[in-house]
């Protein structure tokens, strides 16, 4: 039985307050090899390899298309969205990944946004490494708020309410938003509800969801989850904390 998230003690689901730190996606390694790892290049293209320790080679069951398997190129059509991103590696028998700070139509492209470049990484055996936005490129930072739904072959569900979001954005000029979706992971289905304009250059706001004692509006349904997002027009760096609790059950 879902148990109601007002029960749950208020704490923060996230805090992010440096750059770089925002997480885009998580990637896995459930092959069968000894040995993985992972490389993020400068134009935000991700390599994957497997193998003996030492002697890892490409692996071609991940290929965005042209003369690089084993790469994904974001530049190319087939892999220019963080959806196309995770849906190509989830293909692979080798590999699983899911979004997080990311929407599925967010760009990858380094022209306009793409993950931090990482050096050849080796991934611990069934443990999720983190792959991070450039926040040079991307001109959002995001929280998500809420329990994958279904993991490891759990029927725990989740819903999430939010209590407030407390944002600080030192973008020089443009607008500044804040936006709530509601994502049902297994739909691949991202719906906003909700949009207002955020502070102004380096000024901290606070938006509150608070009614009758528990959050309204910045809530999800079960087994969905929040991703709750500061948008600058031109940049964005700063803060955003997101305040809220989490129920879970069958």
């Amino acid at each position: 039985m879902l148990q109601n998230a007002i029960l749950f003690p208020k704490a923060p689901l996230a805090i992010l307050n440096i750059d770089d730190i925002d997480i885009g996606l998580k990637v896995k390694y459930v092959g069968t090899a000894v040995s993985s790892t992972v490389t993020v290049s400068v134009s935000g293209d991700i390599t994957f390899k497997q193998g003996a320790v030492g002697a890892e080679a490409v692996d071609a069951t991940i290929d965005s298309g042209g003369d690089d398997p084993g790469v994904i190129d974001v530049s190319n059509p087939s892999a220019n969205t963080f959806g196309e991103v995770v849906d190509m590696i989830n293909a692979s028998p080798n590999w699983e990944a899911y979004l997080v700070g990311t929407l599925r139509a967010d760009l990858t492209d380094a022209s306009v946004g793409s993950l931090l470049t990482r050096s050849e990484t080796t991934l611990a055996p069934k443990t999720d490494l983190s792959l991070f936005k450039d926040t040079s490129k991307v001109l959002n930072i995001s929280v998500r708020a809420g329990v994958r739904t279904g993991v490891n072959g759990s029927e725990e569900k989740g819903a999430t309410e939010l209590y407030s979001i407390t944002s600080t954005n030192t973008f020089g000029s443009g607008t500044n938003l804040i936006q709530i979706y509601e994502i049902d992971e297994a739909k691949n289905s991202e719906t906003k509800i909700y949009e207002l304009a955020g502070g102004a250059t380096t000024v901290e706001n606070t938006k509150s969801f608070v009614s009758n004692g528990r959050g309204s509006l910045g809530v999800s349904k079960q087994g969905n989850h929040l991703l709750v997002r500061m948008i600058g027009s031109v940049d964005c760096t700063g803060s955003l904390q997101v305040i809220g609790a989490v129920a879970k059950g069958l």
